[in-house]
C-alpha cells in the first residue's frame, strides 16, 4: 500500500529509537497519571477523544509527550501525514502493522487534534483486533496513550487479544500495554488476573520503570491488587529500586494513593527515594503525582525531598495547568511545606485563572483550594500569601458544597452512621432523655469565625468529633485516616478545636447505644481531652421512667 509505505519511510529516520520506544525504553507517557474511563460512544469518529480532557484529575505531562516525540526524531509535514493516514484508512484493508505505524506517526508528530482520523484508526483497530501481534498491539496502545486519545469500547475489546498474547509479551511490552489500557479505564478481569500472576511470580524480570507502569495501570483502572502491590514494593526495595527514576517513584506513590494503601513501613523510604532521585530535568507533572500520593495517604514527607520538590515546582508553575497548581498547593500545604514564595507563585497563578474563568477548576478541586489557603494561612500567619478575596470566598462556598455532596454520595448507610455518631456524642456529653438528645444533636453543627463548618462541635470540651466512613480510611491495615481527613483535622485544630476521629468500622461494631457513646468518649480522651466527668455520668445507672 502506498500510504503504508509512506508512513514507514517517514518513521525510518528514527527507526532504532522508535523500536526502543515501542519496547518502552526511556519513554514516558503523557497519560501516566490519568484516572477513570473514556467515552463509551459507539460513534468512533466522533468519540475518539483526548484522554486528558476526559480525566479532569489527571497529572498529564506535556513535557513527557514532547520528549517522546523528540526521542523518535520523526520529522515531516503534519497535514501531509494526516492526509496519508486518512487515505490509507479510507481505502480499507489496513492491517495491524499499518494501523500501528499510522498511530505511531500521528503520536510522534503530536497530531492529536484530528478526531475524525483518530476515530478511523480506532475503527480499523477494532476490525483487525484478532490479527494484532505483540509488537503491533503494543505500538498502537502506546501511541494512543502517548497522544492522549482513546475510544473506550475499542480499547476494552483490545484487552481480549492482549490476554491471548500475554505469554509472548516481553516485560517492556506487558508494562506498556497495562499502562495504556489502565489509563483508558479498561479493567478486564481475565487480563489483569493473568498479568498479576506473571508479575508476582517473575517480578525479578521487570525493571523498576516497568513495575511502576504495571502498578500504575492497575491503579488507573481502579483494580487494587494486594499481591501485585506487595510484589512490586518488594522488588523496588531490592535490586530494581536502584534503577528507579523519580518518575517511577512518583508513579508508585500515585498508585498506592489510588488504592488507599498507607503502608507506614514503605512510605518514608519512598519519600526519601523521591528526593534522592529528583532532578530539575524531571517533569513537574510527574513529581506532582508523587507529592499528591504522599499527601493523600497522610504520609510524613522527607524534609529534604519537600525542599527540592518546592524548587522544581516553583520554577515550573507556568507549565502546570490550573488544576495541577491547585493539587500542588493542597499537597504542599498538607505535607507541611512552609515556602512563602512557592505559595505566592501558585496562588497568584490560580487566582488570575479563576478570576478570569471561574469554571476552569472542578468543584471538588475548589474545595481543595479553600483547604490549601486556610492551611497555609494557619502555618505562615500574617506572612502567608493570599488568594484574591473573591476567589477565596468562592472556594469556601464550594468547600461546603463538596462536603454536602460527599454526605449525599455516602447514601443511607453513611447518613445512618453520621446520625448515630451525633446521637452517641450527645449521650457521651450528658444527654439522657430523647428530647435532651435531640436538642444536643441539633446544637452540634457550628461555623467558625472564618466560615469553616464544623459538623459535630462539643463546645463545652472544645472538641470536634469527626465521623470517618470506610472510604476515608486506608485499605491497608491498620486502617488510618487518609489525607483529606487529616487536612480537616488540622484546620479544626488551628481554630481551637481538638479533633476526635471516630472511624466507622470500629464504631459500627459496638453492640448498643451506650457502648457507642463510650466509644465516642474514648476517642475524645485519646485526642488528649479530660473526660472524667463525662465518663462518670455515663456510667451512672439511668432509668428513663424515674421521676
Amino acid at each position: 500500500m502506498r500510504g503504508a509505505n509512506t508512513l514507514r519511510l517517514l518513521l525510518s529516520a528514527g527507526a532504532q529509537r522508535l523500536a526502543a520506544a515501542q519496547a518502552g525504553v526511556g519513554v514516558s507517557s503523557s497519560a501516566a497519571w490519568l484516572s477513570g474511563s473514556a467515552s463509551t460512544s459507539n460513534s468512533l469518529a466522533a468519540a475518539a477523544t483526548q484522554l486528558h480532557a476526559m480525566h479532569r484529575r489527571g497529572f498529564a505531562s506535556s513535557r513527557s509527550s514532547a520528549a517522546a516525540a523528540a526521542q523518535a526524531q520523526v520529522s515531516g509535514d503534519v497535514s501531509a501525514v494526516v492526509a496519508e493516514v486518512d487515505a490509507l484508512l479510507s481505502r480499507g484493508g489496513a492491517g495491524p502493522k499499518d494501523i500501528a505505524d499510522a498511530a505511531m506517526a500521528l503520536a510522534y508528530l503530536q497530531a492529536r487534534n484530528d478526531r475524525r482520523v483518530w476515530g478511523k484508526l480506532f475503527e480499523a483497530a477494532a476490525a483487525a483486533k484478532a490479527d494484532f501481534d505483540a509488537a503491533s498491539l503494543t505500538s498502537f496502545l502506546w501511541a494512543a496513550n502517548t497522544a492522549g486519545v482513546g475510544h473506550f469500547k475499542t480499547l476494552y475489546e483490545l484487552a481480549g487479544p492482549a490476554a491471548k498474547l500475554l505469554p509472548s509479551l516481553s516485560p517492556a511490552q506487558l508494562a506498556t500495554v497495562v499502562e495504556a489500557l489502565g489509563a483508558a479505564g479498561v479493567n478486564d478481569t481475565e487480563l489483569l488476573k493473568a498479568v498479576s500472576g506473571r508479575v508476582v511470580s517473575k517480578a525479578g524480570e521487570f525493571s523498576a520503570s516497568q513495575l511502576a507502569k504495571v502498578l500504575g495501570g492497575f491503579a488507573a483502572a481502579g483494580v487494587p491488587d494486594v499481591a501485585l502491590t506487595k510484589a512490586v514494593l518488594a522488588a523496588l526495595g531490592g535490586k530494581a529500586g536502584g534503577d528507579a527514576s523519580a518518575k517511577d517513584v512518583s508513579q508508585v506513590l500515585w498508585a498506592l494513593a489510588k488504592a488507599g494503601r498507607a503502608d507506614a513501613s514503605v512510605l518514608p523510604a519512598m519519600s526519601k527515594a523521591l528526593g534522592a532521585k529528583l532532578s530539575p530535568a524531571d517533569a513537574p507533572q510527574d513529581l506532582l503525582a508523587g507529592l499528591w500520593g504522599l499527601a493523600q495517604l497522610g504520609a510524613k514527607a522527607d524534609a529534604g525531598m519537600l525542599s527540592k520538590a518546592a524548587g522544581v515546582i516553583k520554577a515550573a508553575v507556568g507549565e502546570l495547568s490550573t488544576e495541577q497548581q491547585v493539587y500542588a498547593a493542597w499537597s504542599f500545604a498538607l505535607l507541611g511545606q512552609a515556602d512563602k514564595d512557592l505559595y505566592s507563585s501558585l496562588f497568584s497563578a490560580i487566582g488570575a485563572a479563576v478570576t478570569s474563568a471561574p469554571d476552569c477548576v472542578p468543584v471538588p478541586l475548589l474545595g481543595c483550594l479553600a483547604e490549601a489557603q486556610l492551611l497555609v494561612a494557619d502555618k505562615l500567619g500574617a506572612q502567608a500569601p493570599k488568594l484574591p478575596a473573591q476567589v477565596l470566598n468562592y472556594a469556601l462556598s464550594m468547600h461546603g458544597v463538596v462536603g454536602d455532596a460527599a454526605k449525599l454520595k455516602s447514601g443511607s448507610a453513611g447518613a445512618a452512621f453520621r446520625a448515630e455518631v451525633a446521637q452517641a456524642t450527645a449521650r457521651a456529653t450528658g444527654a439522657r432523655y430523647k428530647p435532651e438528645i435531640a436538642a444536643a444533636v441539633a446544637a452540634l453543627p457550628k461555623v467558625t469565625a472564618d466560615g469553616l463548618p464544623v459538623e459535630m462541635a462539643v463546645e463545652a470540651l472544645k472538641v470536634a468529633v469527626l465521623p470517618v466512613d470506610e472510604a476515608s480510611l486506608s485499605s491497608s491495615t491498620p486502617r488510618v485516616p487518609l489525607g483529606p481527613v487529616l487536612a480537616r483535622a488540622e484546620l479544626l485544630r488551628a481554630r481551637g478545636y481538638t479533633p476526635a476521629i471516630v472511624s466507622a468500622p470500629e464504631f459500627n461494631a459496638q453492640p448498643d447505644a451506650t457502648a457507642k457513646a463510650k466509644f465516642v468518649l474514648a476517642a475524645i480522651k485519646a485526642a488528649g481531652v479530660n473526660v472524667n466527668a463525662q465518663e462518670k455520668k455515663l456510667n451512672e445507672p439511668f432509668d428513663p421512667y424515674a421521676d
